[in-house]
């Protein structure tokens, strides 16, 4: 996954945005991987928490050209598995755990300026509670180290 991830992102500027309720247990995944990162990574970070529209404007103003969104998703792998999906794929497999459509999420921006986007999901094994589950837990280890390497300071 780092060299894909690696590849994709060559040339350009990156913006990292996790998607997610911390009160939703797995849920909270992309919300707690941002908290991990600051300080942490060169790349503009952004929790958007389980309310993605509501930072279009952060995303357009940072001047990035790709979008890495990180949240959990429903994909029928075992908890915990972490996958790479293009935004244009959610439909198909109906992933997100969140009302709005992440698909949507970026064509409110104009097509000049609009960013590319990626989807890092981590299929939740729980959406309840307040703790997430070991699984994705060890997955959020994973991603951090995973994004350390990719954007360090």
């Amino acid at each position: 996954m780092f060299e894909e991830l690696q590849d994709r992102i060559a040339e350009k500027k990156a913006l990292l945005l996790g998607v997610g309720n911390r009160q939703r247990g797995d849920d909270g995944v992309g919300s707690y991987l941002i908290k991990r990162l600051q300080k942490k990574v060169d790349v503009p970070l952004i929790d958007a928490g389980d309310v993605p529209e509501n930072f279009i404007s952060q995303i357009e103003a940072s001047g990035a050209n790709f979008v890495i969104i990180v949240d959990a998703a429903d994909f029928g792998a075992s908890p915990g598995d972490v996958a790479l999906i293009e935004l244009g794929d959610l439909k198909k497999i109906g992933a997100s755990t969140h009302t709005v459509n992440l698909a949507l999420l970026l064509k409110v921006i104009p097509k000049e300026k609009r960013p590319e986007a990626l989807l890092v999901a981590v299929q939740p094994a729980k959406i309840t509670g307040s703790e997430l589950s070991e699984f994705v837990r060890e997955s959020l280890d994973g991603l951090q180290s995973l994004f350390v390497r990719l954007f360090k300071n």
